[in-house]
C-alpha cells in the first residue's frame, strides 16, 4: 500500500479512520487537552481527516496544498500551540493510522505517513519562520 492509497482508505472510512486519536492524544500528551477544550472533538476529527488530503501528494505538495497548510499553520499560530508539541502530535497520528490500517501496515508506509506528515508541519510553520 501506498501513502496515496492510505489516504483514500482514510477518507473512504473517516469515522472510523481517526476514533480514537484525540482520547490517545489526550492520555500520553495531557498537555495537548488545554488547546482543543473549546473545541468539538467530532468536528476536529473530520477537519483532521481533510487535512489528511494535503499529505497525500508528498513529497511534492502542489501549490494549493501548501497554501493550505500554511493557512492551518497560521491559524494554529494564534493560540499558542508551541511547534515543540508537533513530534507528538505526528507521532500519536501515525500509530492511529496504523491501527486504522491493521494487517496492511508495514514499515514502508510508517515512514512515508512519517515523513509527510513532518513536511506538512515544516510547511505549516515556512510562513512563520520567512
Amino acid at each position: 500500500m501506498k501513502l496515496s492509497e492510505s489516504v483514500e482508505a482514510i477518507l473512504g472510512n473517516e469515522s472510523l479512520a481517526l476514533e480514537g486519536f484525540y482520547d490517545r492524544l489526550f492520555e500520553r500528551y495531557p498537555e495537548f487537552r488545554d488547546h482543543f477544550s473549546q473545541s468539538n472533538l467530532k468536528r476536529q476529527t473530520t477537519m483532521l481527516t481533510m487535512a489528511l488530503v494535503s499529505v497525500k501528494q508528498y513529497p511534492v505538495l502542489r501549490g494549493s496544498s501548501r497554501a493550505y497548510l500554511q493557512v492551518l499553520g497560521t491559524k494554529h499560530s494564534g493560540p499558542g500551540i508551541e511547534q515543540e508539541l508537533y513530534p507528538n502530535f505526528v507521532e500519536v497520528l501515525v500509530e492511529t493510522i496504523a491501527e486504522f490500517h491493521g494487517d496492511d501496515w508495514n514499515k514502508t508506509l510508517d515512514e512515508q505517513w512519517t515523513n509527510a506528515l513532518n513536511c506538512a508541519v515544516a510547511t505549516m510553520h515556512q510562513d512563520h519562520q520567512d
